[in-house]
């Protein structure tokens, strides 16, 4: 052992530069996962610790209809003392929010809350000058208002605006409310008395208030609350019962969840890297064949020099995976600068140990496994390799010991990622995944490369030394190229893919589709709404009745979520619907089973099901549903399953009622119209319309589709960063790989040198090689980019698709520049050798 760490010592201070790269492309890799996982898990632990301030009480009570006597009688005899300590009740409701003084322009959608002195039992609530909320505030029509708000519609405290039917003067402003988290919303909140709420008109027939009744408890009766009224409210889908553990098991779920898909980014990091790794290793041992047979020659055996260069392998794997921690911390930190204010305040950025561990546990494995082959190469090794150069290495046609290697290293590859991904089936489904998309570059890259073999000679030299260069024996261009590409493949992916989204939430492309809905439209408001759509817009606005209701039993078997099949589909059975009635098939509706029935009203109950309703609990034409509709129970038969273009929709419904049994149902009614072009025109319009009716909410596609692009942009920038990664991966295995044949090139250039080429005509073939290999990395990168965008585009997100030409050939173009810059620089000393001594060398 002493022979083997000095060897090893030795060989690492000799050839520590040719081994840099290696150690690089560990250290993002594992830099990746240690910053991934440790983000992940202190927003997990931060969320957690937050999750009974981020419910607001121990345990809610919520509902989206009235309480009825009965389900009050149940909480009221179940919650008291010494069971509850606290309660108090919310109402919140999504309505129009404008100044009250008619000067004034402006008016938007806001998220409202009716609340009770004793909101938040859980949690702070600070006013943006930093004082205690005070529920004094909103007494006598009192409101407080998100910061945001004012600042959109130009306001003030003190000024005073107008609610449903109410008026309310702001007395205070907020930047973060108890309970608020970071969820969309279709505007900002406003906070007001509880009965305000209901004086304001806001939670009459049809309207989307969310009622919410919230109970603190002693210590270790939480459970037992949940409990009682879980069992004595269980028949009853309309009630939710939940608890704040409830809320923390779930997001640790889905945090843990999180942070085995973003370590797999670092895993995917690490494995181009050890492709490197596996290369560079190599060509190290072919540059190394003459030491290993002298080594042979004084007595030393081949596992004895293996094991040498392996202990070399884990000192560079460990090496780069501490680099790889301050990597991680580095990144940990930039996050904290630039995104710390868009990010919960409690949240934290230090580094995990477990992460660390998991990190630097990947970075060795990795490096391990993938020199693991190319190390076995030294068995074949001969002393006389000294002497006969020809001689070569020599191996069985069949190698068990290679074999069984490779065995070994493809099972603990699966389950390197498995343990990484937290699951066997997500693991398997990635490295298969990753191999077959880098086995297709790698493909792909073999093909390009045999045709431009086989190219006919062109007239320049530098052009044809550059091409004969990429088959050159020994070179690495497949591997590059693959590599490169898969970067680039990423990297193109996700901003073709974003472009595509962006441009399908472009709303003056999509012609006739609505960009404003009016919700909560009274039967009686129909003709003066319509009138005043009219006077402004020039054209009458499609009204739709809609009633609510629910599912209680399908071909006769009543909705039991204690039968296994039901429970499996109670995200859909337990929902409530909002249904409609007409004679007609939509322009975005196709039918696809069954036949729609004429224009004649019947009197026998008769639907039409989306599609993704077929097969729920056996649903099929011909079958039957039984529906709730406020309390009225109606069994309808299913004629018809339609397919549904929402992309189109102007009213899109799950179910559709054949005309004749809905008509005289409580209903509210749903507009879609394309509001006044302009901005100001667009508010004064929404204004004309609450003023007159304060109960109808609208809904401003624009302002939806800004916040939509916001997230996307978002998550692109997130997902970007990866292919940056990736592609930075490649670079790096690209500069290493130049590195470790640099041997090679530099007696090239001895020879050429020595036939009279300068060095004008020596940097032009070095140009045109690392050109040429930008070029089919790009082009594949590009290629393979522009059919994943295709595919998630035409099957994930069902939207249209185009080829996005400045961002697929501006990569190709940078991919060139930066590959060709790369290898000129990692090889452009070997011009400035002399060819005597290199020759002499040989």
């Amino acid at each position: 052992m002493k022979f083997i760490f000095q060897m090893a010592r030795r060989e690492l201070r000799t050839s520590w530069r040719r081994l840099l790269f290696f150690f690089l492309c560990i250290a993002i890799g594992v830099g990746s996962i240690a910053a991934g996982r440790s983000m992940l898990q202190n927003a997990g632990v931060a969320v957690a610790a937050e999750a009974r301030n981020l419910l607001t009480a121990d345990v809610r009570l919520d509902s989206n209809r009235p309480w009825t006597d009965e389900t009050l009688s149940i909480v009221n005899r179940i919650a008291t003392p010494p069971l509850v300590e606290g309660r108090t009740e919310t109402i919140e409701s999504p309505t129009m929010i404008r100044p009250a003084d008619p000067s004034r322009e402006g008016t938007m959608m806001i998220e409202l809350k009716g609340i009770e002195p004793a909101f938040p039992l859980a949690g702070e609530f600070k006013l943006k000058d930093g004082q205690r909320f005070d529920y004094s505030l909103l007494a006598n029509n009192g409101a407080v208002v998100a910061a945001s708000l004012l600042d959109r519609l130009a306001l003030q405290i003190g000024h005073e605006v107008k609610i449903g039917s109410g008026t309310f003067e702001i007395r205070g402003a907020f930047d973060q409310e108890p309970g608020g988290g970071n969820s969309f919303r279709l505007g900002p909140r406003v906070f007001i008395e509880r009965a305000a709420v209901e004086r304001s008109g806001l939670t009459g027939f049809g309207s989307r208030a969310r009622r919410k009744i919230l109970f603190t408890t002693p210590q270790g009766q939480m459970e037992t609350l949940v409990t009682q009224l879980r069992g004595e409210l269980k028949n009853n889908d309309l009630v939710t019962v939940r608890s704040y553990k409830d809320s923390q098991e779930n997001l640790n779920e889905q945090f843990s969840r999180a942070e085995n898909y973003s370590s797999l980014t670092g895993l995917v990091i690490l494995v181009l890297g050890g492709i490197g790794i596996s290369n560079v290793t190599r060509v190290f041992i072919e540059q190394k064949k003459k030491t290993i047979a002298v080594l042979k020659c004084l007595g030393a055996t081949g596992w004895r020099i293996t094991i040498a260069y392996l202990m070399q392998v884990v000192a560079l794997g460990l090496g780069g995976s501490l680099l790889g921690i301050l990597f991680g911390k580095a990144v940990l930190l930039l996050i904290a600068a630039r995104f710390a204010a868009s990010l919960p305040a409690y949240m934290t950025y230090g580094l995990r140990l477990s992460a660390v561990a998991q990190g630097v546990g990947a970075g060795v494995l990795i490096s391990i496994l993938f020199s693991a082959l190319p190390l076995l190469r030294i068995r074949n090794i001969k002393p006389n390799e000294l002497l006969r150069e020809e001689a070569g290495e020599t191996r069985r046609r069949f190698d068990p010991l290679r074999w069984a290697t490779a065995v070994v290293v493809v099972f603990s590859l699966l389950v390197l990622v498995s343990w990484q991904a937290g699951s066997l089936r997500v693991g398997s489904f990635f490295l298969v995944a990753l191999a077959a998309t880098a086995g297709a570059l790698y493909l792909a890259a073999t093909l390009l490369i045999f045709l431009v073999r086989r190219t006919r000679p062109f007239s320049s030299f530098a052009l044809r030394q550059a091409i004969n260069s990429l088959h050159r024996p020994g070179n690495q261009t497949r591997v590059i190229v693959m590599v490169v590409g898969l970067g680039v493949f990423l990297v193109i992916t996700i901003q073709s893919l974003q472009s595509n989204l962006v441009r399908e939430f472009d709303l003056n492309r999509r012609g006739n589709i609505p960009n404003m809905f009016l919700v909560d439209v009274q039967k009686d408001q129909e003709a003066g709404v319509s009138d005043l759509v009219q006077s402004a817009t020039g054209e009458r606005p499609l009204l739709v009745p809609t009633i609510r209701t629910r599912i209680v039993a399908i071909n006769g078997s009543e909705v039991n979520f204690d039968n296994a099949d039901m429970k499996r589909e109670r995200g859909r059975l337990g929902r409530e619907y909002v249904v409609t009635y007409r004679p007609l098939l939509a322009e975005n509706e196709k039918l696809v089973a069954g036949t729609f029935w004429d224009a004649t009203p019947s009197s026998e109950p008769e639907v039409s099901i989306e599609e993704s309703l077929k097969g729920l609990s056996g649903l099929d034409v011909g079958g039957s549903i039984t529906f709730d509709v406020q309390g009225r129970k109606l069994t309808a038969q299913v004629t018809s399953i339609r397919h549904v273009d929402w992309r189109n929709s102007r009213t899109g419904f799950m179910v559709l009622f054949r005309p004749g049994t809905l008509e005289n149902a409580p209903q509210m009614m749903v507009g879609a119209l394309n509001g006044p072009a302009e901005e100001i025109d667009r508010s004064r319009f929404e204004r004309s319309i609450v003023d007159k009716y304060p109960n109808i909410s609208v809904i401003d596609v624009v302002d939806v589709v800004r916040a939509i692009q916001r997230i996307i942009n978002n998550i692109t920038l997130a997902i970007s960063f990866v292919g940056l990664f990736v592609l930075l991966s490649g670079i790096l295995i690209l500069a290493g790989s130049l590195a470790m044949t640099k041997f090679q090139r530099v007696y090239e250039t001895a020879v050429l040198k020595t036939l009279g080429a300068k060095r004008k005509t020596l940097l032009r073939i070095l140009l045109a090689e690392y050109g040429l290999m930008g070029l089919v990395a790009g082009v594949i990168g590009s290629a393979a980019g522009a059919g994943l965008s295709y595919a998630a585009s035409r099957w994930v997100f069902e939207i249209p698709w185009s080829f996005t030409v400045a961002i697929n050939f501006g990569g190709v173009v940078a991919t060139v520049a930066l590959v060709t810059v790369v290898g000129a620089v990692s090889t452009f000393d070997v011009l400035s050798r002399k060819p005597l001594a290199t020759l002499r060398a040989q």
